[in-house]
């Protein structure tokens, strides 16, 4: 029975999402120089969106799982100013590296969408699948393939 990848691998579906909204300048005390918030993450597995603009990675220190830090000297924040921190804690068992899959040609095909928060798939699939660049795809595994997959963006088999 093929598998999508080298060997079957069992991993940890569980993750958690903090998301934690602030109003105005959180702790300044703490981190001298720095606005702190504070959220659960997996470092490099968080978002920081202040006044409804997305910031960069590079703009904040986020490093230790658990606080968030602005510099003060590159933003300065008002005490009406909404900032919204989702950090994702990811078990280190649930990421597949690309280099445990082998993928070559296809096209996605048999997912439903059967409700606006459910989604099904068949377990095998023998029509080609593709992924192309700039889309992601996931299916619910485990699922056979007996067609070709080609992925030039990112497929995930949760």
């Amino acid at each position: 029975m093929p598998y999508l990848g080298s060997n079957p691998k069992t991993i940890n579906t569980r993750y958690i999402t903090d998301h934690q909204e602030y109003i105005g300048t959180g702790d300044t005390a703490t981190n001298s120089g720095y606005y702190t918030f504070y959220a659960n993450y997996t470092p490099g597995q968080v978002s920081v969106i202040i006044r409804g603009v997305h910031l960069a990675s590079s703009d904040y220190l986020a490093t230790n799982g658990t606080d968030i830090r602005i510099l003060q000297s590159s933003i300065t924040l008002n005490a009406d100013d909404v900032i919204e921190i989702i950090g994702h804690t990811v078990p280190a068992s649930q990421v597949l590296e690309r280099s445990e899959v082998n993928i070559t040609g296809g096209q996605a095909s048999n997912l439903e969408k059967v409700d606006a928060k459910y989604y099904m798939n068949r377990d095998t699939f023998t029509a080609d699948m593709h992924v192309p660049a700039g889309y992601n795809a996931f299916f619910a595994g485990p699922v056979n393939f007996t067609g070709t997959i080609n992925v030039e963006g990112v497929l995930n088999v949760i």
